[in-house]
């Protein structure tokens, strides 16, 4: 009997818990600098107040994908306006999609002092 209410005790301590393992909302937005859909993708971490790796060099159409890994909010915001992943809380990530060749600085809306680089190539 004690072994039978274990086994009920430990399935539905399972079955509660796959909703936290995916499946919610999720969904991360991408933004298109110059337009169109990206073909590859990067991935930058934000770990430490820091942008990782950086500086970045990507190709035109590649998607660049940030993923705040620290216990703080941040945001990969362009210097010149021209993109912004929002606010990304610990977990949470955010893309933007590179169409035009260019330099593209970027930083951190809440921490300022947070700088990184997308170099865009053809």
């Amino acid at each position: 009997m004690r072994l039978r209410a274990l086994f009920a005790a430990a399935l539905l301590a399972l079955v509660l818990g796959l909703p936290a393992c995916g499946g919610g909302d999720e969904s991360d937005e991408t933004t298109a600098i110059g337009g169109g859909n990206g073909t590859a993708a990067t991935e930058v971490e934000i770990v430490e107040f820091s942008y990782g790796p950086d500086p970045i060099e990507v190709e035109v159409g590649d998607e660049v994908t940030w993923t705040n890994e620290d216990s703080a909010p941040h945001t990969a915001t362009a210097d010149d306006g021209s993109f912004d992943t929002g606010t990304l809380d610990k977990g949470k990530a955010g893309a933007v999609s590179f169409e035009e060749t260019g330099t593209f600085p970027y930083f951190c809306e809440i921490h300022p002092t947070m700088h990184g680089t997308v170099e865009v190539v053809e």
